[in-house]
């Protein structure tokens, strides 16, 4: 009980931190949000409001998976935040590097990937051994429409010519290894302890944290603001889908179009 009543503090503040972030776009002016690393193209405020509540209202009309895989102790717990801090310190530890690709990959391979593997805090068989039998197409109305969102409203490329070994590199490095590290290792943990929305929230803004270093260019507060908002509400939106289906195949599609947008794949041909 102790822990549901956290989880519901965790929620409210949540909440509280995606309100203010809204807020201050509005109130800065700030409501063109960049979308990519890649390219200074902006997309308006409404659209990534549009995209994630069309996704989100899809999925709810699905029916959902139903076990939870993991055990509700306090030794998920004591998991969930030590990944919940290996998480927080990636996104601080890129934030103060000098930046570029060794410190990127350096710090995430060894956050992300190998110190929650050495200390066991995770298995990495939590993910490819997941059970999608007879609900593989669930959620692909869900994924159907918000891609459609994201693709028809405002997410043109206007940036260079992609390379293919680029992007399969991205793929591997950003969105498989994001989505097993936020979703399945430490939105499934905050799960089994607080819920399934204060876990959906707690995992997206941190998800979203990291991004503030690669993103914008508007000041430090603006760019969280922004990055809480744009990359965090894609985040709400891939944690309700993991929460509900339990396939991580399609967060490593949606998750790996995010990163690439049809428009730029297109570019390449």
């Amino acid at each position: 009980m102790r822990l549901r009543r956290t989880g519901g503090v965790l929620l409210a503040a949540g909440i509280l931190v995606f309100v203010a972030a809204v807020v201050t776009l509005i109130w800065t002016g700030h409501t063109a949000l960049r979308y990519s690393a890649d390219t200074d193209d902006t997309v308006p405020l409404w659209v990534i409001c549009l995209t994630v509540f069309g996704g989100l209202a899809v999925a709810w009309l699905v029916p959902p998976k139903q076990d939870d895989p993991l055990p509700k102790d306090s030794h998920t717990t004591r998991q969930a935040w030590w990944l919940f801090a290996l998480g927080l310190a990636f996104a601080v530890g890129y934030y103060l590097s000098p930046g570029g690709d060794t410190w990127f990959l350096g710090l995430k391979l060894a956050l992300l990937l190998a110190v929650p593997l050495l200390f066991r805090l995770v298995s990495w068989r939590e993910w490819y051994r997941v059970d999608t039998h007879g609900r593989r197409l669930r959620p692909l109305p869900a994924v159907v429409v918000f891609l459609a969102l994201f693709t028809l409203f405002g997410h043109d490329y206007t940036g260079a010519r992609p390379d293919l070994i680029a992007l399969i590199a991205v793929f591997v490095l950003n969105a498989m290894l994001e989505e097993i590290f936020y979703r399945v290792w430490l939105q499934t943990r905050l799960e089994a302890s607080y819920g399934r929305w204060p876990a959906i929230v707690l995992s997206a803004l941190l998800y979203a944290a990291w991004h503030v270093t690669i993103h914008g260019g508007n000041g430090f507060g603006i760019d969280l603001a922004t990055t809480l908002v744009h990359l965090g509400g894609y985040g709400v939106f891939l944690g309700y889908l993991w929460s509900r289906y339990r396939n991580p195949w399609l967060l490593f599609l949606v998750h790996g179009i995010i990163n690439a947008p049809i428009p730029m794949l297109a570019a390449m041909w």
